[in-house]
Formats: structure tokens, sequence, C-alpha cells
């Protein structure tokens, strides 16, 4: 196993599936002087007001009542650690309306970014790089019910079954964080639209996050010799993943080509936006773009996980360089597409609401 540094740039928002609302599941406070969200633990409110008074909070929260007003009832002098299993930075103003999408844990509270999750970008960054070597691959997009998926190409590539897949061979643990702080921020959209502008609030979200500038370790681990013992039965493994150096090198040149798109894309837009915020976005990407480029070939790499990685990140980009993207793919992948044929796809990027991108971590291998 190798030890891997992973290094949070930006903050990264790895969901539990659980909304919190505001209220009931989390509150505002204060704590050393900072704005902080309070995420409720229901077994410290219930020492705090007496299990006596469950009937009491209970109706309280029906007629929507803020938990921290129902507990400075029974127990004044509280502070907003007394009641919560967990305090997040407020980095984004929140509102009474509001809900939170949760950021996952595991059972010691601590955030954390799966294993699963990092293997998955690992993965597509390795299709995405691969992809175009197949002969017809326009015609091996579609499945039997006609939906537009990897799984034919992803099984030219890397194998048929789970048993084959050499993916099998990269094993990667959990990262888990903790030492700093989690922040609470809010997702809007750059959008393409038409008579507005491309600073899009219409759809804000309340995410929980891991800060960016926070780092840990997690390990991983390229089993090339109990490859080389089965290799007759399984697939080819691709000569980018026959080593951690060169693996590394495949996925920094792929975040880096996306990225350079992306900055080639805003360059040419930036002129039709009245707010400045493209201006914003391309000088955030651009920074990023620096770190790629400054990475230690072989030995560290830049990948983008998680929450409002956005659609080319997520799937890689490949498809888009095919005769049949416009045609095929877009009409599948954007619902309504009639109604947005004017438009590149994708329309929209994913950013906080100080023009951030998301997701973007450097691993290094350590030692």
């Amino acid at each position: 196993m190798s030890n891997i540094k992973i290094e949070t740039l930006t903050p990264v928002h790895i969901g539990s599936g659980e909304t919190l609302q505001y209220g009931n599941d989390f509150v505002k406070g204060k704590e050393d002087g900072s704005s902080v969200l309070g995420i409720i633990d229901a077994g410290k409110i219930m020492k705090l007001i007496g299990y006596e008074n469950i009937d009491r909070w209970v109706t309280a929260i029906e007629r929507k009542e803020f938990t921290d007003k129902i507990v400075k009832v029974y127990a004044p002098d509280t502070t907003i650690e007394d009641y919560a299993k967990r305090t997040i930075l407020e980095w984004s103003k929140v509102k009474e309306t509001d809900t939170l999408k949760e950021q996952i844990h595991d059972g010691l509270g601590r955030p954390y970014i799966p294993g699963s999750s990092i293997k998955g970008a690992i993965r597509t960054a390795v299709l995405a790089s691969l992809a175009n070597d197949i002969s017809g691959i326009e015609d091996k997009l579609k499945d039997k019910k006609g939906k537009v998926n990897a799984k034919t190409i992803e099984a030219e590539l890397f194998g048929k079954d789970p048993n084959s897949d050499v993916f099998r061979f990269l094993q990667v643990g959990d990262a888990y964080f903790g030492d700093n702080y989690e922040v609470a921020i809010r997702m809007v959209n750059i959008n393409e639209r038409r008579n507005q502008s491309f600073w899009d609030e219409s759809k804000s979200q309340l995410i929980e996050a891991i800060v960016s500038g926070d780092e840990t370790t997690f390990q991983l681990k390229l089993n090339i010799d109990s490859y080389e013992k089965v290799k007759s039965k399984v697939h080819p493994i691709p000569i980018c993943m026959s080593s951690i150096n060169s693996l590394f090198q495949a996925i920094n040149k792929h975040t880096q080509m996306l990225v350079e798109q992306e900055i080639d894309y805003w360059n040419d837009r930036k002129t039709d936006d009245d707010k400045g915020k493209i201006d914003l976005y391309l000088e955030n990407i651009n920074n990023i773009l620096q770190t790629i480029q400054s990475c230690e070939k072989g030995k560290s790499c830049l990948l983008r996980i998680g929450h409002g990685s956005g659609w080319r990140f997520i799937t890689g980009a490949w498809t888009e360089s095919l005769d049949n993207f416009k045609n095929v793919v877009v009409p599948i992948a954007r619902p309504e597409n009639d109604k947005y044929v004017e438009y590149s796809f994708p329309k929209t990027r994913r950013v906080d609401d100080e023009c951030t991108l998301l997701g973007f971590v450097k691993l290094t291998v350590l030692g």
C-alpha cells in the first residue's frame, strides 16, 4: 500500500443522502466569535430539557418553533456546543427557509471522502484517456433500451464483469478528515440564458462541505503482483495503470485537458457577462490550472470529486469528440433539449456564491 496525501484545493461535498431542515435539524449560533451552524444532537437536547418534556418539544416542533429557542426555555445558560453534535462555519448567509445537504461522516463523526468516490473519479479519468482508441465507438454508446451509457465501452477497456475488470487491482481506502471546521456554503449556477445574466441564484442550495485547505492521508494500492498471477484470466491492464506513477500522470493530463477546455470556453463568453462573474470564475479556474501544471510528474496529480463537479468532469467529457455527440448524447443527457438547442451542452456550471469551483483535490505519493 502507498500512503497518499490528499489536499482539498476547493471545498468538497460528498452527500450523506440526508437533507437537514433549519430550526429542527440545525440552527445558527456563535462559537469563538465566528458564525456557525450547529447540527442538532437529539440526545443532548433531551438531557438539557428533561425526558419528561419530550411531548412539549414535539409540540413546539409541530408549531415550527426553533429548537434552540426551546432549549433556552429549559436551560437558558446553554451555548450552541451544548446541544450540537458538531458545528460548521457559516461561510454563506443562512436563511430560516434553508435546508442543508449533509456531508457524509463516519461513526466517529469525521467527514470523509469514500475510497469508492476517489476510485470512481480515477476510473473516469482512465476511461476518458482511452475511449477514443476504440473503433466504432459511436455504435457502442446505446444499450438495448436505447439509453446512452459507457457499459459496453468499459467492458471493452477494462473487462466484461467484476471478476475480469482490471480495476479490481486498484484498491483505494477512505480519506478521513476532521482536524478543521467544515463549512456551510451556498451553491448557485453560472447559467447561459436568454435576456438574463449568467449569474443565476434562482435554485440555490446550502451544502455542508469539507473546507478548502484541509488535508489527510489515505491508502492506495495498484496490485500488479496479483494481476501478473491471473492476467491470463482477466482483461489486459492498460499501460497507464502499470504503475502509480503512470496512473498519476494520466489523471493529471486528463484534469488539465478539461480545465484548459473550460478556460477556452468561458474566455469566448466573458464579454457577454455584465456582472463580472465570468472573470472571477476564470480567475479561480486559472489558479487550478497553475496547480495542475506545478504537479511533480508521476508523484502528484489533481482530481475532481463529488457534488458540483458538473457533467463534463463526472463523465470525463470523452463523448464530446464523437460524431454523434450532438444528435445522440445531448438529447438524452439534457431534459427538454429542444428548448435549449441554441446553447452548447452543458450550459450551466455549479459554483458557490463566491464563484469557487467545488471538488478539486490534490493527490501526492508520500515517501
